[in-house]
């Protein structure tokens, strides 16, 4: 990311969890030099839920750019809080590769590959 390959990362998980957010704080050096930009949103469950003992309030999502691509940050989001009237699908998750920075033969081949859709011949 920081050689600028890499426009957008996009990580999310329950929280409070401090393993991840000690690995979130790699990221700090480089926001507080503003070589990145980074949005964190939680998205709270409507009651704390348990797993294996611990509690969770709910998840949290962070999105790190680059300074001229946090454009991408809320298209991001943007194709994940409206879905439409025909949900996930292939032009969608184009969508969210050309978003995290792939190239359009990237697409392609995902979408000729991606598990559930290989085509054998």
């Amino acid at each position: 990311m920081l050689e600028g390959r890499k426009p957008l990362a996009v990580f999310a998980d329950a929280y409070p969890a401090d393993w991840f957010d000690e690995w979130m704080a790699r990221f700090d050096p480089y926001v507080a030099d503003g070589r990145l930009v980074r949005r964190i949103v939680d998205r709270p469950f409507p009651k704390p839920r348990t797993s294996d003992g611990e509690r969770f309030d709910g998840i949290r999502h962070v999105y790190v750019a680059l300074p001229h691509e946090q454009w991408r940050i809320d298209a991001y989001i943007q194709l994940f809080d409206d879905p439409g009237r025909e949900g996930w699908n292939a032009a969608r998750e184009r969508r969210q590769g050309l978003l995290l920075g792939y190239e359009e033969w990237q697409c392609d081949w995902w979408e000729a590959h991606r598990l559930g859709k290989r085509q054998d011949g």
